[in-house]
């Protein structure tokens, strides 16, 4: 045994004994403590608690920012999680045990290890408490590993300390998105499972899904519970110049969380033109790089962000509605290129009078103050006003590489008519500073009446970090910036694949079980 296992061991001893010892009060309990009882949460403990009669029992995480939880289970042998512990430190952790006639309290001390070296460096650089929206700053965060990715999210707190984390380096791969679910669910997936978690890391359900379908980028819980999700499909083709292209990341799919089986595809290609290639740098076959989904309750429709192409919004039953995109080389539709002209469905920018831009502007030649389009997009939603917020990275804007900012950007759509007008953005004006060419998302976060922005592959020189932004809506004043400085430890700092750091979202999120 290591001195350092061996310490904790007397340090669990020392403290069981002073519990029991306490119990001479008059009321008989005890606590025992297990840190990290699955081995992949370090920051959380199970405590089993065994009273002479029923108890309920409130946790308090003491520190500068104190995390604390009641449960009502009213028993006498109950398990209660402990979330928030801080990294690295003897964390007093106050129980208070409620029961017929009285209360009872107390102080555990758990002893936590270092957080993992390739964790970043978390700087908070502006903190408005009281305009922002509660809860601590969860983050979809992958780490370099040699040509591949170890996924651990994150959660930390107003301070830049990490409170919570996963060590998910077991499925040798990225797995993403890091969510948690209407039910308290954590779910993220791989490539052909999906994993479904507790917050102390007790695993729920893991699936695989049929073979068929390789998992990417976006999974999207429904009001129902079933998922929506994009997929690459086996033995999938689309024609270019005569000839037959292997194609991914065009498919969604509709998976049954209780039956646990796939029940409904939806083919991208089938509205859209795979041969336009003038936003698409890396392959031929990967002609829309689909990595976002939003769900509109009002129709039961699907918008798609596709990274190569722009938007487009689908039915439920299949029939393509608009296309939010440049209009330059549209054509027909279909894995062949024969199914129907395209370029009817596009959405034409207006100004806030619904009078059309000029042609420059339609075709994405140039952009003007007041709009422009989104390039190389990702993460699109729905506001309660029905608008559509979305990450505009700014990848190619306007066809160029020397246009460089990145932004949040708010878009009404008049479906009738088939317009668009932008109607409010944040990020233009910080520039190259705030320029991410992959990754980023973007929320409305509704009681504070704030857009959380997350720009998370900024590169700088050789530095290379994350940005987290809560802005006012009305004011565009930042109410809360993060500064993510990513160490990227397993990898060689180039823009390949798995050999850096990247934050793909962030969410705020309340640290409870």
């Amino acid at each position: 045994m290591s001195l350092k296992a061996l310490v904790r061991l007397l340090y669990s001893l020392v403290f069981a004994l002073l519990f029991f010892s306490s119990c001479s009060s008059g009321f008989n309990y005890s606590i025992d403590t297990t840190l990290n009882p699955y081995k992949i949460a370090p920051l959380t403990a199970m405590l089993n608690i065994e009273a002479e009669k029923p108890v309920s029992a409130t946790v308090k995480v003491l520190g500068p920012i104190a995390v604390e939880q009641t449960f009502e289970l009213n028993a006498t042998t109950i398990d209660i999680p402990v979330i928030g512990l801080y990294p690295n430190a003897i964390n007093k952790v106050v129980v208070t045990l409620d029961y017929e006639g009285g209360q009872i309290k107390d102080t555990l001390q758990i002893t936590t290890g270092n957080l993992p070296t390739h964790f970043p460096k978390i700087v908070v650089n502006t903190l408005d408490r009281s305009n922002m929206e509660s809860g601590m700053h969860a983050c979809d965060i992958h780490f370099a590993n040699k040509g591949t990715f170890s996924s651990g999210p994150i959660i930390f707190d107003d301070q830049g300390k990490v409170r919570w984390y996963l060590d998910l380096s077991f499925a040798g791969k990225m797995v993403s998105p890091f969510q948690r679910l209407k039910d308290g669910t954590l779910l993220m997936v791989s490539r052909n499972v999906i994993y479904e978690f507790d917050m102390i890391g007790k695993p729920i359900k893991e699936t695989s899904i049929n073979s068929n379908y390789g998992m990417h980028h976006d999974v999207l819980e429904l009001p129902n519970g079933n998922l929506l999700i994009c997929v690459g499909k086996k033995n999938s083709f689309i024609t270019l110049e005569g000839k037959y292209v292997t194609s991914d990341s065009d498919y969604i799919i509709l998976f049954d969380r209780k039956k646990s089986k796939v029940v409904r595809e939806w083919d991208m290609a089938k509205h859209l033109d795979v041969s336009r290639s003038d936003l698409n740098f890396f392959r031929p076959g990967d002609w829309l790089h689909m990595n976002g989904l939003a769900f509109d309750e009002r129709d039961n429709s699907i918008i798609v962000s596709g990274k190569n192409q722009g938007l487009a919004k689908i039915s439920w039953n299949n029939k393509l509605q608009w296309i939010l995109a440049p209009q330059r080389n549209w054509g027909k539709s279909g894995r062949d290129g024969k199914g129907f002209e395209t370029a009817p469905y596009l959405l034409t920018a207006v100004d806030s009078l619904g009078k059309s831009y000029s042609n420059e502007i339609q075709d994405g030649r140039v952009s003007n103050d007041l709009f422009d389009f989104p390039w190389g997009t990702h993460a699109p939603k729905r506001m309660p006003n029905g608008n559509l917020l979305v990450f505009d990275n700014g990848t190619y804007r306007n066809f160029e590489n020397n246009i460089q900012y990145s932004r949040a950007v708010e878009y009404k759509i008049n479906e009738q008519d088939k317009t668009v007008a932008q109607v409010w953005q944040y990020g233009k004006e910080r520039g190259e500073d705030f320029f991410s060419t992959i990754v980023s998302d973007v929320d409305y976060l509704p009681k504070s009446n704030t857009v959380l922005v997350t720009s998370g592959y900024i590169k700088k020189g050789g530095n290379l970090s994350g940005k987290i932004v809560e802005v006012d809506y009305e004011t565009g004043k930042e109410v809360f910036e993060a500064t993510l400085y990513f160490k990227s430890e397993n990898g060689n700092k180039s823009s390949s694949w798995g050999q850096t750091d990247i934050l793909y979202r962030s969410e705020r999120l309340e640290l409870k079980y």
